[in-house]
């Protein structure tokens, strides 16, 4: 069974869409979590009355810990990820999760689809990330995962602001098998209310980029006992090189040589208001790459 986990608050201008835009040729459900809405978005959701919907509401618990509420409550073998504001397609789920049901496939194993962005904003419209022709984005709405890599990923530490950062680092460290289908799999819609904004002074950023950069803390933490010497060092100086960043100190950042030079410029140009301005100046050049 495929079980698709959302985690939803106040969606009640989409979630409809969002609903309707979900179906499987399979066994499927899809565990909705809404975190405390206070704009009638569950109330949407069961008024829909859809068979396949299991509704759990919660008094807002958090995003991160409202993912791992859903993962708590899916009976399936297989995962996606789904915001209250995106669609699915539908017709690219098929291939998504393919790979990850190959009898050579023993242990965690994910997948990665791409997205494409709409939004009313022109500078953030048409974006089919990433730009590398046989990859998908390595993003949490881009991800399908079996039981395997589940049970070792979830449940994500409830303090942190979303559930990305996380569930890639269990990717990049945990012996984890990845394969890619280079297909639209996620309409990603971009607007004012994304948890993660975008048009925003570079303050506000900041502050989002370190929320979301925790992750790393939490990750050295737990996992560090499963983490060869080498990998236990990657994760402290990638942790570095976002603490720099949040400081606004790009000379020093750009001092740590043992990570790579794409790693570093991809930091650098959003560690000074002036640096960030460049970035949003030329948003679609540098996403996706």
């Amino acid at each position: 069974m495929l079980s698709v986990l959302m985690a939803v608050k106040n969606e009640a201008r989409y979630i409809e869409g969002a609903l309707a835009s979900i179906s499987f040729a399979s066994d499927f459900e899809v565990v909705l979590v809404d975190d405390g809405s206070d704009d009638g978005t569950p109330d949407i959701v069961e008024a829909l009355d859809l068979a396949h919907v299991k509704l759990i509401r919660t008094t807002g618990i958090g995003k991160a810990r409202a993912f791992s509420t859903a993962y708590e409550h899916a009976s399936g073998s297989y995962f996606v990820l789904f915001a209250g504001d995106d669609v699915i397609q539908s017709d690219v789920l098929a291939r998504r999760i393919a790979p990850l049901k190959a009898s050579s496939i023993e242990g965690p194993a994910v997948t990665f689809c791409k997205l494409k962005s709409f939004s009313e904003q022109g500078r953030y419209d048409g974006m089919e990330l990433p730009k590398h022709p046989a990859r998908g984005l390595e993003s949490g709405g881009c991800i399908a995962f079996n039981r395997a890599f589940g049970d070792i990923a979830f449940p994500i530490p409830p303090t942190l602001a979303n559930e990305d950062n996380w569930l890639m680092l269990h990717v990049r460290f945990s012996g984890v098998h990845i394969e890619h289908v280079p297909e639209v799999g996620l309409l990603y819609r971009i607007h004012e209310n994304n948890s993660y904004k975008r048009g925003v002074s570079f303050a506000q950023v900041n502050e989002q980029m370190w929320m979301r950069q925790r992750a790393l803390f939490f990750f050295y933490e737990q996992r560090r006992g499963f983490l060869t010497q080498a990998q236990q060092r990657q994760v402290l100086m990638e942790f570095a090189l976002q603490l720099l960043r949040y400081l606004g100190k790009p000379v020093l950042l750009m001092l740590l040589w043992e990570l790579s030079v794409r790693a570093r410029v991809k930091v650098l140009f959003n560690s000074r208001a002036s640096l960030y301005w460049v970035r949003e100046r030329f948003y679609k050049f540098f996403s996706g790459r």
